[in-house]
């Protein structure tokens, strides 16, 4: 069994990994831990190293073998565009490892949709193509109210592909329509056969896009992590 750390700018996501199948882990701590039969820590991480160690230190795993994934220039039948491959984003990396194993054959554009919404795509030869980065739904908004003295907005976002009536509604609705339509003049590009979301704001984005044919894939990140295990 081995546990699987996806540790993002805001928060760490955790799995575990055993024969195959992957497993969330709601409750990340020592506690949760300890009774199980830890082989290892296979982990991507894209916070600064502090946070690492101080998340190394309350699990108490120092026991274990821990493996940072980082990105490369190729792994896994996947090639990396970039001229410099060690900076692609780790969790872009991972999606693409795990897109090319769960849609073999066929090429994909990957939606990560967390603090930063990103696009890949993926053809079908395994050779990524590239992709967009852009602040995400929270992000784009955060950025308005702080660069601006009268835009403000409130908590929780209830955007709607509409034109808004006041500040509140206009900036929501707004940075909806910014994100769906990226999305959309991705998908215009014909460069894939295959709709891929994964990311904490998902579910969210997807159901403003009912004509799409698009494919959830919450565990995509962890999927690509368990590649370097189940090889």
């Amino acid at each position: 069994m081995y546990l699987l750390l996806d540790i993002g700018n805001t928060r760490e996501k955790a799995a575990l990994f055993d024969q195959g199948e992957i497993r969330t882990l709601s409750h990340l701590t020592a506690d949760t831990l300890k009774t199980l039969p830890l082989a290892a820590v296979y982990f991507a991480c894209v916070a600064d190293d502090s946070r690492l160690s101080a998340l190394q230190k309350r699990l108490a795993l120092d026991h274990l073998p821990w493996h940072q994934i980082s990105s490369q220039a190729k792994a896994f039948g996947v090639t990396n565009s970039y001229a410099e491959p060690q900076r692609l984003g780790v969790d872009r990396w991972l999606g693409l490892l795990a897109a090319s194993r769960l849609y073999r054959g066929q090429s994909v554009m990957i939606v990560d949709a967390g603090t930063a919404l990103t696009i890949d795509w993926l053809d079908k030869e395994g050779n990524h193509l590239g992709g967009w980065i852009m602040p995400g739904l929270r992000l784009q908004q955060q950025s308005v109210v702080q660069q601006t003295a009268k835009v403000f907005n409130t908590e929780p976002i209830d955007a709607q592909l509409l034109p808004g009536t006041e500040t509140v509604s206009c900036l929501q609705n707004g940075c909806l329509a910014a994100l769906t339509g990226a999305i959309r003049q991705g998908w215009l590009l014909e460069k894939a056969q295959v709709l891929v979301f994964t990311g904490g704001d998902a579910p969210s984005l997807i159901s403003y896009l009912p004509d799409l044919d698009i494919s959830p894939e919450p565990l995509l990140i962890f999927q690509g992590l368990a590649r370097y295990i189940d090889q």
